[in-house]
């Protein structure tokens, strides 16, 4: 007599082969599953970027106190600023340097140096068609002719080496790019292409021109030290204009005023 119930048997039974095939199958789906991740990974970035919302254009407006600029390219990020109807008055750059510490607290407008203004021109010059840019732009010329304006950039000439071009002087943001600017003064040319990158952010040379032939409808003149120093000579930055040239300079470091901006 078999007392052994027939669903024991069936599950009793071992098939090598069937178990050898079914191994097989589960190995390669797991092979193809792996194969397609890798695959969709390596597509991922491509596809982000291609799906990326295009940038928006940049912007110019007005109120009572301040012109507003979008898209402003400064230091590797892209903001929105004020730039103030009204300069700050004379002060030498350490005490125009305290007054941003100052203003940054208080969420107000502060002073900048020469990267950040030759930035907030270059939008106002893509978008010169517009009333509040060619507003902004007579204002600009004023004050570079009647104040001569200074910035918060400072360059220490050295006996030897390069100099040292020194950003945001004074200030928590402060810092330092090293270049050769010592040279003839002369209307700008290619060759002065690493220097204007150290003092505007930028070495496209033709642009500049563009930007500042604009502002005050002359060439763009470099003025600086002419030759190496007996001992390190510091200077600062300053945009000023003639009706006849529009000058990147170098200064003794006395009183001048300077144009306010921030973020809005």
């Amino acid at each position: 007599m078999n007392l052994v119930p027939d669903f024991i048997k069936r599950e009793s039974r071992y098939d090598p082969d069937l178990a050898r095939r079914l191994n097989e199958e589960i190995e390669q789906e797991e092979k193809r599953k792996a194969l397609k991740d890798k695959l969709i990974k390596k597509k991922t970035p491509e596809q982000k970027l291609s799906q990326a919302p295009p940038q928006t254009p940049p912007t110019v407006s007005a109120t009572d106190d301040f012109w507003r600029i979008s898209n402003v390219n400064y230091r590797n990020g892209i903001h929105t600023y004020g730039l103030l109807k009204t300069p700050l008055a004379p002060a030498t750059q350490e005490r125009h340097a305290l007054n941003r510490e100052q203003a940054i607290v208080q969420n107000g407008f502060y002073p900048g140096d020469m990267p950040f203004y030759h930035a907030l021109f270059t939008v106002l010059f893509k978008q010169k068609d517009k009333p509040e840019s060619e507003e902004a732009r007579a204002f600009i010329q004023e004050q570079m002719r009647n104040n001569w304006l200074t910035t918060l950039t400072r360059i220490a000439y050295q006996p030897r080496g390069k100099d040292k071009i020194i950003h945001n002087f004074g200030t928590k943001d402060q810092y330092e790019v090293e270049e050769n600017i010592i040279g003839k003064n002369q209307v700008i040319e290619q060759a002065d292409s690493k220097a204007l990158e150290a003092l505007l952010g930028t070495s496209d040379v033709n642009k500049i021109k563009q930007v500042y032939n604009w502002i005050n409808q002359t060439p763009v003149y470099i003025w600086r030290l002419n030759k190496k120093p007996e001992n390190i000579d510091e200077r600062v930055a300053r945009f000023f204009a003639y009706s006849d040239w529009v000058y990147l300079g170098c200064w003794y470091p006395h009183c001048s005023r300077i144009l306010l901006s921030g973020y809005v």
